[in-house]
């Protein structure tokens, strides 16, 4: 049998005739790949050759080694033009928090370059190992035959549109422009904001020449971002919640919703929405399309959470180049990248426009709550030795006759209040019929009715927890490690110390140390051995559970005990052999290690050589960066805080998911 290929003109036309067939935006696979800079370091300003690479979009990463104090590139597409220089941006300002942090690497913005042929780069300052990062999404490298089953991909029977609120501008979904293509087929586990305090402001590039697009080109270039962020700079998703183009576009942009946490503004992504307006808009501000799409975005976006956009948010830095972690910021519900970090982003003419968008977006004439949540969250307390009282304030845009109730978690109404005016509160001491209600995840609801005869405002609805008690654990409230505690718990790999208990401070045995290390085996693909018996004479008054643990990581080849015949499970593990251990179940694994980093640790060059490559490759991986600067603490014993902060890490850089039950 012969097979023909029909050509792409013919084959688009015969199956365009099909009734309720269209074609579907879904980019071509993306290539991502990494080039090594041969850099003369005796220049103070240096300057490559020209790199043959196919790419759409470039930028600069130097791994572990300090950032250049500039650097910029250029592109041609035809190897004999080359465009302007176009300076990077650092991009220690944009990335994630929390988890997906973890294994993201650090480098410039990426550089949108059209269809480069070959790229250049200069750059000033500390030049060692850095490594040219690029992305094709154009296609050019897909042969004929992946070309047409990427076409024949394309296909889809259409459907009518998903309704939208009635307020909600229109708004491209991420299906339109690639989004799930981007993904690389993974479905990230999502983290979202609780409550959006603010939207930040941000412009996607760092030269004049990317608003020069057409309508058409404004998806491929989201697209390419899109891949750079997943593919490159190892993060969950594209930052940006939603993405403006210069023609007045929405577009959706991380997946997952209004409120899903996005990676735009570093150490503020638990508290906002980032919006970024596609192109630079440090000499000129965007289009007056554009900037009327965004003042719609975020009328809607604020309204949604009821966020008043004349006031301003009082919120805690994760971490930023501007903000220490912990550090109380008060910041303005409409602002700029730049407020949190050391970016010019979102460029002067568009930062300039910042009060402007505030005044349009509090002059929309629709009726509004604003407030609703507690003052505090989490309320404090504990039902035996009472709660503080929580306030909840609010205020409306005009006089509301209003509705104010708290309920629990089965729709239980424990508070009911009621009122009129142009503002109000409502005081709840977390009791129900005279008796404190439990710790938990409680409610609070408002309705209001305008006096004046207008239409509703949205209701206000937010969740809020009453007690310090954040389960499981009561002792972990203000142990920096409850996140990561709270995850090996969800994952089954601990159950406490005690009854409602988990020692955060307290010391972990090598007994302990086996039982943790077994149950973050177990959510893996790989099986535990047996556990037969390993000739260890100091365990038989154990549990069968942390004796078949022991006699499982003995197998692995994990330990071989403190001497031939015992393996001494009351002594409390050091962190030099904690290294040991997870580097070995790694090994175990069949991982290989991250190329070799030299982890500046001053304090452990006394340590045999295998040691010292154990705690290296733990710092490879992301699991450690030591006690502080310098210092790995080798000879510290590990407590049962950081041994949740280990195996947390450890699950997220294998990409295990917790089985929870």
């Amino acid at each position: 049998m012969r097979l023909r290929l029909v050509s792409g003109s013919i084959l688009v036309a015969a199956l365009m005739t099909v009734p309720n067939l269209s074609l579907k935006t879904l980019p071509p696979p993306a290539e991502t790949g990494s080039i090594p800079l041969a850099v003369d370091v005796t220049q103070a300003t240096w300057q490559s050759d020209p790199i043959p690479v196919e790419a759409t979009v470039v930028g600069l990463s130097w791994g572990d080694h300090d950032s250049p104090t500039a650097a910029w590139v250029r592109a041609t597409d035809d190897g004999t033009t080359w465009g302007p220089w176009v300076e990077l941006d650092a991009e220690e300002d944009h990335g994630p928090d929390g988890a997906e942090s973890i294994g993201s690497s650090i480098g410039s913005d990426p550089v949108y370059v059209g269809e480069a042929e070959a790229v250049q780069f200069r750059v000033e300052g500390p030049v060692e190992g850095l490594e040219a990062d690029y992305v094709e999404t154009a296609g050019r490298n897909l042969n004929l035959l992946e070309k047409v089953q990427h076409f024949l991909k394309r296909l889809t029977f259409r459907s009518a549109p998903a309704a939208a609120a009635p307020d909600q501008p229109a708004i491209v979904p991420r299906s339109a422009w690639g989004g799930d293509q981007c993904l690389n087929g993974s479905e990230p586990e999502r983290a979202y904001v609780d409550r959006i305090h603010m939207v930040f402001v941000h412009h996607t590039s760092v030269s004049a020449a990317a608003n020069s697009y057409t309508s058409d080109e404004a998806a491929d270039r989201i697209y390419a971002i899109c891949a750079f962020h997943v593919n490159v700079r190892g993060w969950d998703d594209i930052g940006y919640n939603y993405v403006v183009d210069r023609f007045g576009t929405i577009y959706e942009g991380r997946g997952g919703g209004l409120n899903v946490q996005g990676a735009h503004t570093k150490g503020f992504n638990s508290y906002s929405a980032g919006v970024a307006f596609l192109g630079y808009y440090q000499d000129v501000p965007p289009s007056a399309e554009a900037q009327q799409s965004f003042e719609s975005l975020a009328t809607w976006i604020l309204d949604m959470n009821h966020v008043d956009p004349l006031s301003t948010t009082t919120v805690e830095s994760l971490g930023s180049p501007k903000f220490e972690e912990g550090v109380s910021v008060t910041l303005p519900v409409i602002a700029g990248h730049r407020d949190t970090g050391s970016t010019a982003c979102p460029g002067n003419a568009n930062y300039a426009l910042l009060d402007t968008y505030r005044q349009v977006v509090a002059s929309d004439p629709d009726p509004k709550i604003y407030g609703g949540w507690p003052t505090e969250n989490l309320v404090a307390g504990f039902p035996d030795s009472g709660y503080d009282t929580a306030v909840f304030p609010f205020r409306f845009t005009e006089p509301m006759t209003w509705e104010f109730t708290i309920s629990d978690g089965t729709g239980t109404v424990l508070l009911e209040a009621t009122g009129q005016g142009q503002d109000g509160s409502v005081a709840w001491d977390g009791t129900f019929n005279g008796l404190p209600e439990p710790v938990g995840t409680y409610t609070a609801s408002l309705v209001a009715t305008p006096q004046s005869g207008a239409q509703a405002p949205r209701p206000a609805s937010f969740g809020f927890h009453l007690g310090t008690f954040n389960p499981p654990f009561s002792d972990d409230d203000e142990s920096v490690f409850e996140p990561d505690i709270i995850t090996i718990y969800d994952a089954g790999i601990t159950k406490g110390c005690g009854p409602d208990l988990y020692c955060p401070t307290g010391t972990v045995s090598r007994g302990q140390m086996a039982l943790f290390l077994t149950r973050l085996w177990s959510l893996s693909s790989f099986s535990l051995p047996p556990g037969d018996d390993a000739g260890f004479s100091d365990i038989a008054y154990l549990s069968p559970e942390m004796q078949t643990a022991i006699n499982q990581l003995a197998e692995l080849g994990i330990t071989s005990g403190t001497s031939p015949d015992t393996y001494g499970p009351d002594q409390p593990v050091s962190r030099w052999q904690m290294a040991l251990f997870l580097t070995r179940m790694w090994s175990d694994a069949g991982l290989a290690f991250p190329a070799a980093r030299t982890a500046t640790f001053l304090d452990i060059t006394a340590f045999p050589t295998d040691v010292q490559l154990a705690i290296n490759e733990l710092a490879s991986l992301g699991i450690t960066s030591g006690t502080s600067p310098g210092a790995y603490d080798p000879f510290g014993l590990v407590t049962r805080g950081q041994m949740a902060a280990f195996l947390a890490r450890m699950m997220h850089r294998l990409g295990w998911t917790p089985v929870v039950s």
